[in-house]
């Protein structure tokens, strides 16, 4: 749904950004001190890009913070697209990150909300999944990459790609391969990111004459699982 870099400039005091979202880039955000902060939870920095004609406009805010778990430090954006839509992320290291760099993910936690929706998936010849997800208002293409090295069982079988207008792969859901208990067919569970950041479930159920490895997106609803799977 959101991927993107945050940098350190060699002043220490200035970052640059880059974002990618299924719906716009923005590849240079110059993120300053905030000269107007007069209280504790006003933002520490401001997001500026320019506009056509060369001027400075402020879209977003960047507050910074340390995480109770881990104790790194980490930053927690908001930023307004050219429809008037919200986004808050997160610019978020690990001990693989390399100095002076964050990267943007997307907030964690949220409602997953019931769509109307349509899709297939096919397994390709290196096991990894492709297919297409659509509803009311988004149609897109995504490829599934599997990972073969859990470290834990509950997590994901595969990751959910998809590219931003720019072409910039953007993780957008995750999928997990499971067994109906009632039926002992295998399907699909699916989580996924719409374009717009709203967050789905939904499963990918076989027929008996669908083609090996061949999967129909249907919407998620716990009650008709056990008849359908």
């Amino acid at each position: 749904m959101i991927t993107g870099t945050l940098t350190q400039n060699a002043n220490a005091k200035t970052f640059t950004a880059s974002i990618s979202t299924m719906l716009f880039d923005i590849a240079r955000i110059a993120v300053v001190e905030n000269a107007f902060k007069s209280a504790d939870n006003h933002p520490d920095y401001q997001l500026e890009i320019r506009t056509p004609r060369g001027r400075t406009m402020r879209i977003g805010s960047m507050w910074k913070a340390v995480s109770e778990k881990s104790g790194r430090t980490y930053y927690s954006l908001a930023i307004t697209d050219h429809t008037g839509r919200t986004w808050r992320m997160n610019a978020v290291r690990n001990d693989e990150t390399p100095a002076g760099t964050w990267q943007i993910v997307p907030m964690t936690g949220g409602k997953t909300e019931g769509i109307a929706i349509t899709g297939k998936i096919e397994t390709l010849d290196d096991d990894n999944l492709a297919g297409f997800i659509g509803s009311y208002d988004f149609d897109m293409d995504f490829v599934a990459v599997e990972k073969p090295e859990k470290a834990d069982p509950n997590h994901p079988d595969y990751h959910i790609e998809a590219r931003s207008p720019a072409g910039v792969l953007i993780r957008m859901g995750s999928i997990w391969k499971t067994v109906s208990e009632r039926s002992g067919n295998a399907y699909l569970s699916i989580a996924f990111s719409s374009p717009t950041g709203t967050q789905h479930r939904a499963n990918g159920l076989r027929r008996e004459d669908d083609p090996v490895g061949a999967y129909e997106i249907v919407a998620y609803a716990s009650g008709e699982l056990a008849a359908v799977a």
